[in-house]
Formats: C-alpha cells, structure tokens, sequence
C-alpha cells in the first residue's frame, strides 16, 4: 500500500511514487521516464490510410476495386481504416483562410469533411464488414476488430480548437496523415500504409523526379523539399516514434499493391526511423 507522505514546509501531500515531490516539466524527470519499447496494444493490426484527394474523390474507378480488394484481404488480414478530407477540406480551408477564421476553428470547421467520406466509405464496406467509428468511440476499435469487423475512421486528429498554431501559415498542422500515424503508434500497430495514387516518394518531384524506394525521415526532412507525400508535421513526430519505425507509400490504384505491402513487400516507398 502506498503512502501519503507530506512535503511540510510547503504543505503539499504526495503519494509515495518515483515521481513524488518532482516536476513533470523538469528535464532530469523527463529523461528519466523515457523508454524506447512500450506494451502493444494491437500489435497484429494494419492501420491504412485511404487518401481523400487520391483516392475517394477519384470516384468508383478507383475506390470500388480498392473496396473490393479490402473486403478480400479483411478475411486473412486486421486493418482499421483511416479517411482523410480531400476536395472539400481544401476548399472548406480556402473559404475559412478568407474569412479570418483562427486555426482553431479551421481545425473544427475541416474535421468534419472527412466524416462524410468515412460514411462514403463504411456504406461501400459494409457487406464486408464495415463500421463506422466515432472519434469518441476510439477505444472500442479492439471489440470490433476482435469480432471480424472493418472499423472506418476519420484521420483528423481531435485537438480541435486546441490545434496548435503553425510556425507559417494558417494551415492546422496535424491533419489526417499525422492523426493516421499517432493511431497507429498509440496501437503499436503491425504496419501503418498511406494508400495514395503515385508509386511512392519522387525527389524533386512526381513530375520529373526518380522514385525513392527507401529513405530514412531523417534524410527526407534534411531535404527540405517544396513538397512531400505526406505531413510535414507527420515526419516530425516519427523522429520520436516508439512503436512504428516504418511507413509504407503505395499506389491503391494499382491491384495487388496493398495485398503485397500488407505481406511487407514494398511496392513504393518505405519511410523508416533509423
């Protein structure tokens, strides 16, 4: 049994603990909570994100056999999809930035975009085995996992009027490529996969780059480069990841793509945490 021991000269009380009497924002109290290797809460889950721009708004061309191929490998394989915003997230932001709108409320007013495509996406999966889950659901993404289902959840991270203000800008950083990740790392996932419509990272760029086939976050964010395949703010935080070292990049339009990453093939571009 623990006990209640009290700090007298400033009357405070605290439970016996390695952290007593410390400050949660003291460096050596940092450092000293820090591990490299955390339990796995889902270690055999696939996290994938369906790209809204990529992918949905692309229409039945490129989602329906996507769906399909999701619905075959749902039997052999856990996956919990994440939706992003696509189209009308960028519109929605350009008419907000116009407006004044603080980053906050275009955090609230873009989060709810991807919402519609995650139902576009739940009524096409849905004889699969598809559900749709509420952000405030998140933590019963294990039953239905466990229960053979396809939960279908939007990427946008819930920091809502909390978002964090950008360095530049007016964009909210963590978008549905962050939020894809930090779902997987909470989860320890098995694999995280960005499913996009280019064969993976071209430097300088798709246009007349040359596919990169493997590249540390490290390297990449030393680049610099005007654009990347996915968050800036997403490759920042993997430089602290504890549970996913690696990212896959693949084209969904292409059949048979998402079975062999699935496998750990790569058939893209792999990020990876040195």
């Amino acid at each position: 049994m623990r006990k209640i021991l009290i700090e007298r000269k400033k009357k405070r009380f605290h439970i016996e603990s390695p952290l007593m009497m410390d400050s949660l924002v003291r460096k050596e109290t940092v450092k000293k909570t820090h591990v490299w290797n955390e339990y796995r809460l889902l270690p055999d889950v696939n996290v994938l994100k369906i790209g809204g721009l990529s992918i949905i708004d692309r229409g039945k061309s490129a989602l329906l056999p996507l769906v399909q191929e999701i619905g075959s490998l749902s039997k052999k394989y856990k996956m919990l999809l994440v939706v992003g915003g696509g189209t009308r997230e960028r519109h929605t932001y350009a008419v907000g930035i116009d407006l004044g709108i603080p980053v906050g409320g275009l955090a609230m007013l873009a989060g709810a975009i991807p919402e519609q495509n995650a139902l576009i996406l739940y009524c096409l999966l849905a004889r699969y085995g598809g559900i749709r889950i509420a952000k405030e659901d998140f933590e019963k993404i294990p039953v239905y996992l466990s229960a053979g289902a396809i939960p279908i959840i939007v990427g946008t991270p819930p920091y809502h009027y909390w978002e964090h203000i950008p360095l530049k800008g007016k964009i909210p950083p963590h978008g549905t490529d962050t939020g894809t990740f930090l779902m997987a790392e909470a989860f320890g996932a098995r694999r995280c996969i960005f499913v996009k419509d280019v064969d993976g990272l071209y430097i300088p760029s798709p246009e007349n780059g040359k596919l990169v086939k493997r590249i540390s976050v490290d390297e990449l964010l030393r680049m610099d480069l005007e654009d990347y395949p996915v968050e800036r703010t997403l490759l920042e935080i993997m430089l602290y990841a504890r549970n996913i070292k690696e990212i896959y990049l693949i084209n969904g339009l292409k059949k048979g793509n998402l079975k062999k990453a699935l496998k750990g093939i790569n058939v893209g571009t792999v990020i990876y945490k040195k």
